[in-house]
């Protein structure tokens, strides 16, 4: 398989070989931001946004409320947009309801009970967005607010909105969200239209790779592409039929080299093809900390070629093969320490 090829086809859909100039166009067109982390966002944003500062992603979210945080794909928190989020809302709730359901164990509330508070919170976020803390400050009440709002996010929904303190911040505010957004549309329909948006965003990819980016089982994944008109181009490798001819004529012909959050859609997507996809097999076992996590990945033509990590307030990185030059790579160093700075 040219992997280089697949890879590049799909860095150019993520806006990864050239920046971009629209947040919300970019973010609906790579079916959300990850945001499993708090900096997540704005370092996916850094790689595909010309000029990007961190203002621009806290302007679109909490002051025009453009784009929304919540629990979505495999019940982790994705930042959407407003015509994505009822497709992937409705394909996701039950499963994400589902996987929650299992922290009420953890609390000794009557469902009675479990109703009143939700009522007093809803009151509550309904004068302003507040965090847990002011939460059950105003609540009065000795309970583990950060667990119950949790489960709220989904049963509600809650926004997750800006955090405390920096960027960094991982104390989120929490609001209702705004009552003009429908969320709910058809689940099957929903299902089929969130595998097309994969496909389209993330395509060439595996079965595998759609099921865990979903959530989906595998086999209700291939059961959902039965709806949906795709080629395998080989090696299991997925691809919308209307796209066929574009990959065949698609041709490599730059470098690319980028710096990406270990948490990056780009990367995380393909957790389970990412060798050889993403990684050379000799590298695999450098890759991840000891707790089985990605280290940041600096990724050359598509593929990861060293780490890169904050250190003594700058950045510092290691290769695992050698460049023949590495001045891009210290501009690239340069570009993301100024943007922790600013």
């Amino acid at each position: 398989m040219d992997w280089e090829k697949v890879n590049f086809y799909v860095l150019k859909k993520q806006h990864l070989t050239s920046k971009f100039d629209n947040i919300l166009k970019c973010v609906e067109d790579i079916a959300g931001l990850n945001s499993i982390e708090a900096t997540t966002p704005y370092l996916s944003l850094f790689n595909r946004i010309k000029d990007f500062k961190k203002t621009m992603l806290n302007e679109k979210m909490y002051k025009k409320k453009r784009l929304y945080r919540l629990r979505l794909m495999r019940c982790t928190l994705f930042i959407s947009t407003r015509n994505f989020l009822p497709i992937a809302y409705s394909a996701t709730i039950e499963r994400t309801q589902k996987r929650l359901a299992g922290f009420r164990k953890y609390y000794s509330l009557s469902e009675k009970e479990f109703k009143e508070l939700k009522n007093e919170i809803i009151t509550l976020l309904g004068k302003g967005e507040k965090t847990a803390v002011e939460i059950r400050k105003e609540l009065r009440k000795n309970i583990n607010i950060s667990l119950i709002l949790r489960v709220l996010m989904e049963d509600v929904p809650l926004l997750r909105g800006k955090p405390l303190g920096t960027w960094k911040g991982e104390q989120f505010r929490y609001s209702l969200l705004p009552k003009n957004i429908e969320l709910r549309m058809d689940k099957e329909k929903a299902k089929i239209l969130l595998i097309e948006k994969f496909l389209e965003a993330f395509g060439p990819a595996t079965l595998k790779d759609l099921s865990w980016w979903s959530g989906f089982s595998k086999k209700e994944s291939k059961k959902i592409l039965e709806n949906i008109r795709t080629i395998d181009i080989g090696e299991g490798l997925l691809l919308l039929k209307k796209e066929a001819k574009g990959f065949k004529t698609f041709k490599v012909d730059e470098e690319s080299l980028l710096l990406l959050s270990a948490f990056d859609q780009y990367i995380i997507t393909y957790k389970y093809s990412i060798c050889p996809r993403i990684v050379k097999e000799e590298f695999l076992n450098k890759i991840y900390n000891k707790y089985g996590e990605l280290y940041n990945p600096i990724i050359r033509n598509g593929r990861i070629i060293g780490r890169w990590f904050e250190k003594e307030g700058g950045i510092d990185y290691l290769l695992y093969e050698k460049i023949r030059n590495e001045t891009e790579i210290d501009k690239k160093i340069g570009e993301m320490e100024f943007f922790f700075r600013e």
